[in-house]
């Protein structure tokens, strides 16, 4: 068997069990040093076979980390708010305190400068820890990237894309139509490619405009150039990708879970993936052959249709089980609605019960009605006052993955009935996931940010209503704390 039909089934190197849900994960140049860090807060150098070569614990979880050269320098940086250097034996050559925590970093190919994006800025520093120059971007950047020399700087936080040149100055910024979760340049600062909840793999000019996609089966977590050209991405569909420069998909390598980061060795001989609490090591074919025919999209509008899915996808599975839903439960069909039917100019223009806070969440734009897909489903069954319609609209805009238009839904149905659990219960499930949207690994703003929800649910519904103990068990069981 072929070297490329090893990887196409799958097969790895090696595969090694971390101590905590692994976050980042960094390769040399040789790829015979690789780190990763977990959000345990530990710090992992492992060689070529999986096998460890030493371990430390840092304080608080780990969101960046790089190599320098061959595995001498490791950098590291995390909700500490502190950036490390460690040598090859893993001592501390020095430690400089942010401030702030550090959500993603970068070093450039030539090791010169590091990079990172912290809750609100991109800061760039020297090889030696030296800080060069910040910039403020008010959101966190969850995803940063550097070519070589410090040349082109590309943070990503939400939707935005921010582009900046070796001095700390803005060229550009864009609006993306979905958040992102990673973004990276090429060394040459030419290509840019970025990853995020719109399950695509995007390549973009140094400009910011749209070159190709690649559309997956799940939500882009990890991209990365290669130094031979192409990229590397990895993919909630449990795939790793290998694409050309072009876009043509050349390798693809199924893993046993949820890919949350990814990295290469420079000679293009090894990638390596996180998946939830492990690693693994797949050998990768830098002279392979395109094996399917790039599907070639057009560029980004503000108001692109996005693909509605029969079936619920988790948002943030990462080897987790029994991830909370909508609740769906009691809701009558659409066809059982006997109230007179009226259409969605009529719900939504001419009600007298409209408060400013309604006219703030249903914008009368063209946009929000061309965008709402929901509203073509149930367009002429909505029902003024019905709290199940406003439920049922909700959990239509869930399963289209518009989140924000189905907290919306959802809240309001609480006003209409503020006694109804169910809208509650499926407000605080959109808060959550909303939260880890902003924010990827920031789970305990996003469980708080549901809390006060989910405790009205609980007290709306009382004994008899036990979604919101389902919910609470979840959001314990992530936050590594038990229930009675």
């Amino acid at each position: 068997m072929s070297h490329n039909d090893n990887t196409m089934l799958g097969k790895a190197l090696f595969d090694l069990t971390i101590s905590g849900p692994v976050i980042c994960i960094a390769c040399s140049e040789d790829g015979t040093r690789i780190a990763v860090g977990d959000r345990n807060g530990n710090l992992t150098l492992v060689d070529k076979s999986g096998s460890i070569i030493w371990e430390k614990q840092i304080d608080e979880g780990i969101h960046g980390l790089s190599i320098i050269g061959n595995g001498n320098k490791v950098i590291c940086g995390g909700k500490d708010c502190k950036l490390r250097m460690f040598n090859s034996l893993g001592s501390v050559e020095w430690e400089q305190t942010i401030g702030k925590s550090i959500w993603s970093l970068s070093a450039d190919p030539s090791g010169q400068y590091i990079v990172i994006g912290t809750g609100d800025s991109i800061t760039m520093f020297t090889e030696g820890g030296l800080q060069v120059w910040e910039y403020p971007t008010n959101r966190a950047m969850v995803g940063i990237g550097i070519s070589q020399n410090g040349a082109l700087i590309v943070g990503c936080g939400d939707e935005h894309l921010y582009c900046l040149d070796c001095e700390g100055n803005l060229k550009w910024e864009k609006q993306r139509s979905d958040s992102l979760w990673d973004v990276s340049v090429d060394k040459n600062g030419e290509t840019i490619f970025i990853g995020g909840w719109d399950e695509k793999i995007h390549c973009l000019d140094q400009n910011g405009n749209d070159m190709w996609n690649i559309k997956t089966e799940g939500y882009v977590r990890a991209v990365e150039p290669l130094n031979n050209g192409g990229v590397i991405a990895g993919s909630h569909d449990n795939n790793i990708y290998h694409l050309s420069n072009s876009g043509e998909i050349l390798e693809k390598f199924k893993t046993e879970g949820e890919v949350t980061c990814i990295c290469a060795s420079k000679q293009v001989d090894i990638v390596v993936s996180g998946l939830s609490d492990k690693i693994c090591g797949f050998g990768i074919n830098a002279n392979a052959k395109p094996i399917e025919t790039p599907v070639i999209q057009t560029p980004e509008s503000p108001n692109i249709e996005e693909k509605i899915e029969n079936e619920y996808e988790p948002m943030f599975g990462v080897g987790m089980f029994d991830e909370p839903v909508p609740d769906t439960t009691g809701i009558l069909a659409k066809d059982e609605i006997t109230s007179e039917p009226e259409t969605y100019n009529q719900q939504y223009t001419t009600s007298t019960e409209r408060t400013p806070e309604y006219d703030n969440n249903y914008s009368q734009t063209n946009s929000s009605i061309d965008t709402g897909g929901e509203y073509r489903a149930f367009a002429s069954e909505v029902v003024k006052g019905d709290v199940k319609n406003y439920l049922r609209l909700g959990n239509s805009a869930w399963i289209e993955k518009r989140l924000e238009r189905a907290a919306e839904h959802y809240k309001r149905a609480t006003e209409i009935d503020p006694e109804e659990p169910r809208a509650w219960h499926n407000l605080a499930i959109c808060s959550y996931h909303l939260a880890l949207k902003r924010n990827p690994e920031n789970i305990k703003g996003a469980v708080q940010s549901a809390y006060a929800s989910l405790e009205m649910a609980k007290e709306k519904g009382g004994s008899d209503y036990n979604a919101p103990d389902k919910t609470l068990e979840y959001f314990a069981a992530q936050l590594g704390l038990e229930t009675n």
